[in-house]
């Protein structure tokens, strides 16, 4: 408790006093600081009060009232450093007390006979008054405290709300939203800079409300989030205060997420067969939920995304999670295949086709896939006239082999198709059929690159090193910091097939438990060099040995992320695009990391 934290409050109690009796104030804390000052006093504000101070010192120790008629004459003032040459012409001060402590002390003083008559013309009245300027004083300063302790539990309680995997909202009687935490700032598509009052709740608040009526235990709600329905979890609990309802607290909890959980908590986790694609950025798990929910669809899935992001990877993790999963899953890479077999390859052939056809003909991988599904990696690649034919398949369901005579056979495959390349750009240059990119582009799913989910870039650099470590038998065990950076700053523009073939050079050459940087491709450590030195500082050698954490990592690139866009005049926006993150975690991560500003 000091009166520093309320100097300008007790300044103006101090001018409010001088004021009204006419005479200087002077204002002390228990330190001998002086908080507040007038007239000739004022100068020495906030400076400490040290040879002038024996008086307050008395007054304090003492702990009441001290009034001195003759400054520089009394008795009581032969330690003060002014004694005998005193410009004062009387005194009176008085300790400010706060529930018991003695927390400063108040003066006032005169310094001509015209002040002096003032100050002494009724001492009783003018020692009752400034004993309550004193309690006026330390009231202000318990409303300070009291103050600063609400401040600190509402500081408390947001980091415990925003801990939590719940959506938490409280709501007044009015409908409005008074306070969310960063789970639900998430729900409301609320960055860390938009107000609370600009959202029109009534609509949500309705819904729960409704189903708070009629849903019996866990109870549901369906919102609506952007443009999307989502299905919660939720309750809803009164805060009441003298026998009223004054707010309600509401908690939402994502029911895809509560069903992920109890999968795992189960140890079901094995059954889900989009738990081999690693990743826990917004992007990936966007393009995962998408897969999930259309891997029963018997609707055409086109994969879009550079080499090496993991297409095929998705294409049988949704053949996987399909009620088609015991049927076979076939592939085929449309560029790896000259164009005069790909046909057959395709569509099959019957005997005798054309020269050197196998006795009795050939299925093609329509028919090999049966019931299961046919994945045609690299689409884009396909020639202009297979594409005809393609097109025409999958509109029928049915094809003839190559040399067939008109024999049909029914196509029952369920159809992924994939390309690293733009097909829109592709159909505009005459070199993609438009009517088969429709065919095709019902269920786009988007692969991100690996650049823009930095965040998964770790966990997958360390799973590849897991599985090379094992197979080459050697006992290495994770990388060393300055690895990490190299790795993390490099612009992988072969993805994640890039990451693992680094990784296993990497595995072959090092000799030491940790990956160092001079076990990377040479050209990785050169190309780096430049940008590794525009975010990296110069570190102690005990610093050297600490790895550096994931959350670092993070914050670097996100800065990195900000200044790229400050330097062309963007928006935060474009910086979360280029992380591959949406705007709300933008906003979050930066007010942890305090990058805000």
């Amino acid at each position: 408790m000091s009166l520093r934290e309320i100097q300008e409050s007790v300044q103006q109690i101090a001018w409010a006093v001088a004021s009204v009796l006419r005479v200087e104030v002077e204002i002390a804390d228990t330190d001998l600081m002086r908080i507040a000052g007038t007239g000739r006093t004022q100068a020495g504000v906030l400076h400490t009060m040290a040879g002038h101070d024996h008086i307050y010192r008395s007054s304090l120790f003492a702990g009441h009232p001290v009034v001195i008629t003759r400054p520089g004459e009394d008795d009581r003032c032969r330690p003060c450093a002014h004694f005998g040459n005193c410009a004062e012409t009387g005194e009176i001060c008085c300790p400010i007390m706060l529930d018991g402590q003695k927390v400063g002390v108040i003066g006032l003083l005169a310094f001509d006979e015209e002040q002096r008559e003032r100050l002494f013309s009724d001492v009783s009245s003018i020692l009752t008054f400034l004993q309550k300027m004193a309690e006026l004083i330390s009231i202000k300063l318990k409303e300070h405290n009291m103050y600063v302790e609400q401040q600190l539990a509402l500081a408390k309680l947001r980091v415990v709300m925003d801990d939590l995997d719940k959506a938490m909202l409280t709501v007044d009687q009015a409908d409005r939203i008074v306070q969310v935490n960063q789970r639900a700032r998430q729900f409301l598509q609320l960055g860390a800079d938009d107000s609370l009052a600009d959202i029109d709740a009534a609509a949500w608040l309705s819904a729960i409300r409704e189903a708070d009526q009629v849903q019996a235990t866990p109870k549901k709600v369906v919102l609506v989030i952007g443009q999307e329905e989502q299905e919660f979890l939720f309750s809803i609990k009164p805060i009441e205060l003298d026998g009223h309802i004054r707010e309600w607290v509401i908690t939402l909890d994502d029911v895809r997420e509560v069903v992920e959980i109890a999968r795992q908590v189960g140890g079901y986790e094995r059954d889900d067969a989009f738990s081999v694609i690693v990743g826990s950025s917004p992007a990936i798990q966007y393009a995962k939920d998408v897969a999930r929910r259309v891997a029963d669809s018997d609707s055409y899935v086109l994969l879009q995304g550079e080499s090496g992001t993991g297409k095929e990877l998705f294409a049988k993790a949704i053949h996987q999670a399909s009620r088609r999963n015991a049927q076979p899953f076939i592939s085929i890479n449309c560029a790896a295949i000259p164009e005069h077999l790909l046909e057959s390859e395709l569509f099959g052939y019957e005997e005798g086709s054309f020269t050197g056809a196998r006795k009795g003909g050939k299925p093609g991988l329509f028919e090999l896939a049966g019931k299961g599904t046919l994945f045609l990696d690299e689409i884009g690649d396909m020639p202009l006239h297979l594409q005809s034919k393609l097109l025409r398949v999958l509109q029928e369901k049915e094809l003839q082999r190559v040399g067939g005579a008109g024999k049909v056979i029914p196509v029952h495959a369920r159809i992924i198709a994939a390309t690293h390349m733009d097909l829109q750009e592709r159909v505009a240059q005459g070199l993609f059929r438009m009517d088969l990119f429709y065919r095709l582009h019902v269920i786009p799913i988007h692969l991100p690159s690996l650049k823009s989910r930095r965040e998964d870039l770790l966990t997958l650099a360390n799973g590849c090193l897991a599985e090379c470590a094992a197979r080459l038998g050697k006992p290495v065990s994770g990388f060393s910091q300055e690895t990490q950076a190299i790795l993390f700053h490099h612009d992988w523009p072969g993805n994640v097939r890039e990451l693992a073939n680094v990784v296993e050079y990497a595995v072959n050459m090092e000799v030491y438990t940790l990956i160092q940087p001079a076990s990377l491709p040479g050209a990785m450590v050169k190309n780096n060099s430049n940008s590794l030195r525009s975010s990296w500082t110069v570190r102690s050698e005990e610093q050297q040995d600490e790895l550096l954490s994931l959350k670092e990592m993070e914050r670097i690139a996100i800065t990195e992320a900000l200044q790229r866009v400050q330097k062309r005049k963007g928006r935060k926006e474009d910086a979360a695009e280029l992380l591959g993150i949406s705007r709300a975690s933008l906003f979050r991560k930066m007010k942890e990391y305090g990058l805000s500003k």
